[in-house]
């Protein structure tokens, strides 16, 4: 899946409720890691939920993970968005932009925006 394909699809939703239910059907297309995956990769504090993400931009690893299916949601999403660019696309990515333009944003609490925001650090760095 590409993120235009999920703008286009965040388009047709009407309310909260039809974004919120769009992010739990995208949680589902994110791999479970394993017990083993999962011990390795950082996990991020913070946020109201247990996540983990770890990015490295040659050779490009991206693995993420929440035990919160909302969080999975906007994890896919965040997945789906590194995937296919370049790393100069990488200096311009705005996490922020991305769920604004999908009216996500607003109706998240300040702690999963906080883990977003840390996620955001993590991919700059690792340019």
């Amino acid at each position: 899946m590409l993120l235009d394909e999920i703008y286009t699809q965040f388009e047709h939703c009407k309310s909260w409720e039809e974004r919120y239910r769009l992010l739990i059907q995208l949680s589902r297309q994110l791999p479970k890691p394993t017990e083993t995956e999962l011990a390795s990769m950082p996990e991020i504090y913070g946020c109201e939920s247990r996540l983990w993400f770890e990015f490295q931009t040659e050779p490009r690893i991206i693995k993420a993970y929440s035990d919160a299916r909302l969080m999975q949601g906007l994890l896919f999403i965040v997945v789906t968005a590194l995937q296919n660019i370049t790393t100069k696309e990488l200096t311009q990515l705005n996490l922020q932009q991305i769920f604004d333009r999908l009216q996500i944003t607003r109706n998240l609490t300040q702690t999963r925006l906080n883990g977003l925001q840390q996620i955001q650090t993590i991919i700059q760095q690792a340019i």
